[in-house]
């Protein structure tokens, strides 16, 4: 994986999901007298930048999910690296499929009563909303957060922008405004603070 790349995604994952988070809960969710023709272009805004902002965080993954498996002290260190490693890319899977998913219901509706509908329909679907909208979409942000304990563990991140990370990850899950924003600002900080300098290698599983 390119530096430049992995640079770019440490810094810009967490703006990227703070940007969404912003636009979503103080801009769609905060003015729902809105017309619909600025409503829209907010909800697709705020969508794209969670779509942006979950894959830089999906490259994160990878590269502190090849610097586990790298610095590990045995199978069992470098067992659990893969199964947050797997688990992660199942989150990511997850996420962008509820991002473009609302995004379509977004586009197929006039009215945010007609997007309600629309989505009602297509939650009834089986096995559906548990996927893309229960548990398993946190699973990426979640892996990450282990990852970074693992790392932690071994002193191959500093321990203050680790113990940042868990914590702003923790409170972006929360779903709480405040608590989301706070985490959001908390990964800002610490995620750079955790690149590695040298190139990271793409774990042999996620090749």
């Amino acid at each position: 994986m390119k530096p430049a790349v992995v640079k770019g995604a440490f810094a810009a994952g967490p703006v990227l999901l703070l940007a969404g988070v912003i636009a979503m809960k103080f801009g769609w969710k905060g003015n729902t007298g809105l017309d619909w023709g600025i409503a829209l272009p907010l909800w697709t805004g705020a969508h794209l930048a969670y779509i942006l902002g979950y894959l830089a965080f999906g490259v994160v993954l990878v590269a502190m999910w090849g610097r586990a498996r790298k610095n590990a002290r045995g199978g069992g260190e470098r067992a659990v690296a893969d199964v947050l490693g797997v688990a992660g890319l199942i989150g990511l899977i997850a996420i962008q499929g509820q991002m473009v998913i609302d995004l379509i219901v977004g586009f197929r509706a006039e009215n945010r009563a007609g997007m309600s509908a629309i989505s009602r329909s297509i939650h009834d679907l089986p096995a559906f909303d548990a996927f893309f909208y229960g548990a398993v979409p946190s699973m990426q942000l979640g892996a990450v957060a282990l990852l970074v304990v693992l790392l932690a563990f071994r002193r191959d991140v500093p321990l203050w922008a680790a113990g940042t990370f868990v914590i702003g990850a923790a409170c972006v899950g929360t779903q709480v405004t405040a608590l989301m924003v706070l985490g959001g600002a908390a990964l800002c900080v610490a995620l750079p603070a955790m690149r590695e300098t040298t190139a990271p290698r793409v774990p042999a599983m996620a090749a």
